[in-house]
């Protein structure tokens, strides 16, 4: 996954999959990560017991895996692959490094997307009037 989810300041909790809304209120934001990461859209059993080696305890700590053991214990779960909020995210960065004075050219460089795209996102969401705040 890309490096778009690991700031959380930029992540509106809104913008996931309810199923990822409920692992963060439950394991929390970095676990949940880790487990998307680690499962992208794949169905993953949840032992009702964790063993020692168990692939939960490796990605999320001791803690979360066993609030998660707790709570969907003997279920599989299907884990979101969280696309649609990841495009969210890249989208709000692509406006902001704009807002920071950065051309459209630079801005597609930085996000990995065409001059076109910059253009196509800004004519989506219309420019606040800049005049407004010279006085």
């Amino acid at each position: 996954m890309s490096d778009a989810l690991h700031t959380l300041d930029k992540v509106d909790v809104k913008d996931l999959p309810p199923l990822a809304q409920e692992l963060v209120a439950l394991i929390g934001f970095s676990a949940t990560l880790r487990l998307v990461e680690k499962r992208p859209g794949i169905p993953a059993f949840i032992p009702k017991v964790l063993t020692p080696d168990h692939w939960l305890l490796d990605t999320l700590g001791q803690q979360q895996a066993e609030a998660l053991v707790k709570h969907y214990g003997g279920e599989t779960i299907t884990v979101p692959n969280c696309k649609l909020a990841m495009v969210k995210i890249r989208q709000r960065r692509i406006v902001q490094t704009r807002a920071d004075g950065f051309s459209q050219t630079e801005a597609a460089l930085l996000h990995g997307v065409t001059p076109r795209w910059v253009r196509e996102l800004e004519s989506r969401d219309p420019e606040p009037d800049r005049n407004l705040s010279l006085f």
